[in-house]
């Protein structure tokens, strides 16, 4: 029979061994290490809460290294086992999150920050002003900041070394210990596990696309930050940049992303900083900057191949891939693309491997293979609509419908605005859920407007003049926006300081119903009375894509 504390021993050398390796930069050699510590603890009973430790440490590291899957088997089992330390659960709780995040279970990501929400609010020593309660809301439909650098301590397992890190798709997070009790001092662990878990939390909420939701948990995460950890603030700041992206808002998510890149260089946070890059550089290729895309991501990824970010690098690869398309250079976007597939595939990150698929789509169709391309986009719908999320999938309609126009094939057309109709329908309702007028008018610029001008295109390239028409009606009947100068703007800054361009949401703004459904006048000999103009497209594009499009009050046309 094998000694137990010979096994402990050796259990105890290799976890070390695996700590120094994690600490210098091999992520994968610790990996190692810490599976054979594990496999060499598991059989022994009385070493069950060191074999947890380890388990903590394998889980990190996996996550590190992209495989999620293998993270989320972990640390669900460390979890459940009756022997695990309560201290731990809450920085458990949250890296677990994280590889839920990525591979898109939503409903169990938040339910896990939700909490560890409440574990950490209640370990406080004092209440941390500004941090409200995060009660879980169902959405009604960007790879954002990737793990940051730490320094662990020789000896100590990856899950109690140091502060918590900002939550990522890989981040290791800090075990909480005894805080001082001092609210003038320096914050409780307690409190910087609530940051994490709020700038999580508004994590969830933009990959979900609850835009409303997302707009005060960002907010309230930079203001909690700012409060007592100014030297983090780079990491929720990535947040609002990509809420501001992922909404239209152009040139203040440039004036955020920029911000945090700033304030990551300052905090010593590469990867961080190769995050922000990564983000940028998906700004500029939306506003027509190609040529300062491309040496971001050369510089974010010099950070994350070494260090063996698997999400973050096949991001950077999709979209040196897409560069490379804008440019004709087809085989070299294919090449691209496929290897950041095979790194999203092994890391289980479905929902970022759906949105690669409609890239690889459109490759497939350029070059000459449309059933490919049929199937890639088939996959990448059912995908966002198993995941909840309704309007990447109208978004993906609305890409294969522009495909088939490129195509050129006068029998696809009907195919087109079959997609195309409910599609741009549903984009263009999701402005009447924001708070501020400015942020629905640029939503309406940015977005929904492209999506209406395709729509309009393949109308008339079809012929279809009463659906010109009735498509014309409904534009005009829809909510009016509110002007930039109709509100006047209050005294000082609002509560995200002088970033804002546009008036703070609680004070000065306030969303709007979605306008009603417009009834046909009839014509000469009666007919068309009491029809809604566009009934059968409104209900199609609710019933695909789960998103109010039209208010159940009706009003007749003129």
């Amino acid at each position: 029979m094998t000694d137990p504390f010979a096994v402990s021993v050796t259990v105890a050398e290799l976890a070390d061994a695996g700590i120094e390796e994690f600490r210098r930069g091999a992520p994968q050699a610790a990996h190692d290490l810490f599976e054979r510590a594990a496999r060499a603890a598991e059989p022994h009973p009385e070493l069950a809460g060191q074999y947890l430790q380890v388990l903590v440490n394998l889980a990190t590291t996996s996550a590190h290294l992209g495989d999620h899957p293998a993270a989320i088997t972990a640390l669900r089992q460390i979890l459940d086992a009756p022997d695990t330390d309560p201290a731990l659960r809450p920085a458990i709780l949250i890296n677990f999150a994280q590889s839920l995040l990525e591979t898109g279970a939503y409903e169990e990501a938040e339910a896990a920050l939700t909490e560890c929400h409440a574990l950490a609010t209640a370990a406080l020593p004092h209440p941390l002003p500004g941090a409200g309660p995060a009660a879980v809301h169902t959405a009604t439909t960007a790879p954002l900041p990737g793990p940051g650098d730490r320094d662990i301590a020789a000896g100590d397992t990856l899950a109690a070394a140091g502060s918590p890190e900002w939550p990522d798709a890989a981040a290791t997070y800090g075990v909480p210990e005894t805080g001082p009790a001092d609210p003038d001092g320096p914050p409780s662990d307690a409190a910087e596990l609530l940051m994490a878990c709020l700038v999580a939390l508004s994590t969830v909420a933009i990959q979900r696309e609850d835009w409303p939701r997302a707009e005060r948990l960002t907010a309230e995460a930079l203001e909690v930050v700012t409060r007592i950890r100014p030297d983090l603030v780079g990491r929720p700041l990535m947040n609002v940049a990509a809420l501001a992206l992922a909404t239209g808002r152009y040139e203040p998510a440039e004036d955020f992303a920029e911000a945090a890149l700033a304030a990551c260089e300052a905090g010593r946070e590469p990867a961080g900083a190769a995050s922000v890059r990564l983000m940028l550089a998906q700004l500029y290729t939306a506003t027509g900057r190609a040529e300062q895309a491309e040496p971001l991501l050369h510089a974010a990824l010099a950070h994350t191949e070494p260090a063996g970010l698997t999400v973050e690098t096949a991001v950077g690869w999709e979209q040196l891939g897409l560069l490379a398309a804008s440019r004709g250079e087809l085989d070299e976007a294919e090449a691209l693309y496929g290897r950041a597939q095979t790194l999203l595939r092994r890391a289980g990150a479905t929902p970022t491997e759906a949105a690669l698929a409609v890239r690889r789509a459109e490759i497939a169709h350029l070059a000459g293979r449309p059933a490919e391309a049929e199937e890639l986009l088939t996959h990448a719908a059912d995908t966002f609509a198993a995941l909840g999320l309704g309007l990447r999938r109208a978004q993906t309609h609305l890409a294969h419908a522009a495909l088939l126009e490129r195509g050129g094939d006068p029998g696809q057309l009907a195919r087109a605005l079959d997609l195309a109709v409910p599609a741009a329908l549903a984009i263009d309702a999701v402005r009447y859920g924001m708070a501020a007028g400015q942020q629905r008018d640029r939503w309406r610029r940015n977005v929904a407007e492209p999506a209406l001008q395709l729509v309009f295109r393949l109308a008339a390239r079809a012929g279809e003049a009463l659906l010109v028409a009735h498509l014309i009606e409904v534009q005009c009947a829809t909510t009016p926006i509110l002007r930039e100068d109709a509100v006047p703007r209050p005294d000082g800054p609002g509560p995200l300081g002088s970033y804002l361009d546009e008036p703070p949401p609680p004070a000065h703004a306030f969303a709007v119903a979605p306008p009603p459904r417009l009834l046909l006048t009839p014509d000469g000999d009666g007919d068309g009375d009491g029809a809604v103009a566009l009934a059968d497209r409104i209900a199609l594009a609710e019933q695909r894509y789960g998103l109010p499009v039209r208010d159940t009050r009706t009003v007749p046309s003129w």
